[in-house]
């Protein structure tokens, strides 16, 4: 949480900084956007237990969201957009008496959507909130291996269908670069075998960004 305030506080700084800089009017039409994001999704688990057949130990690093967005400006106020990412990335361990089992995974997102712009922004406008909204596929990967009387290595790989909704603030400084700010929910129908303990990743998001127009 540290961290994150001081990303916030540092990105208002730079907004600032760079909006006394740079003053010229703004066109997104018919130009590119390639934007990083990087924050926090709602689905976060550390667990331990211990039975009589052995430990459990959980962490599924699911707090952490990041992803690459590519924006293409079809109006002033429209653009078409294609992101992939990591959503979820965990790992679980058990110790019994018959031997030790480690599986890892994580969900990446690819999603083809749109960004509407509301309301429509005018050509200096530099503060421009937007509502999101994409769908595609849900891509989950998990390795697992077992140790008892032999080695056992698996892997294998799930895909569900899904969508996020969204909304979000672009900070722009100048005709080229600016800081995001987003939230949102991710929504997918249920992989058909548990990726790092969980059959689907429903739930909220926020993150911030930054992106180049070009």
């Amino acid at each position: 949480m540290k961290i994150l305030s001081g990303a916030i506080m540092i990105l208002s700084l730079t907004f600032c900084a760079g909006s006394a800089v740079f003053a010229q009017d703004l066109v997104l039409k018919n130009r590119s956007v390639l934007e990083f994001n990087f924050g926090m999704w709602g689905g976060s688990k550390v667990s331990n237990s211990v039975g009589v057949t052995g430990i459990q130990t959980t962490a599924n690093t699911t707090s952490f969201v990041g992803n690459f967005v590519y924006a293409y400006g079809l109006r002033e106020e429209l653009a078409v957009t294609l992101s992939a990412g990591i959503l979820a990335a965990g790992a679980s361990s058990n110790i019994g008496i018959f031997g030790t089992n480690q599986e890892a995974g994580t969900v990446v997102p690819v999603l083809l959507g749109i960004r509407y712009y509301v309301p429509a922004p005018e050509p200096d406008a530099h503060v421009r909130p937007f509502l999101s909204l994409g769908a595609g596929s849900f891509l989950g990967f998990e390795a697992s291996s077992s140790i008892g009387t032999t080695l056992v290595q698996e892997s294998h790989t799930e895909t569900a269908f899904g969508g996020r909704i969204g909304a979000g603030v672009d900070f722009y400084m100048g005709s080229y670069f600016k800081i995001v700010v987003n939230v949102g929910y991710n929504l997918m129908t249920d992989f058909s075998n548990p990726v790092t303990g969980r059959m689907n990743y429903n739930g909220g998001d926020f993150s911030l960004g930054a992106g180049i127009a070009f």
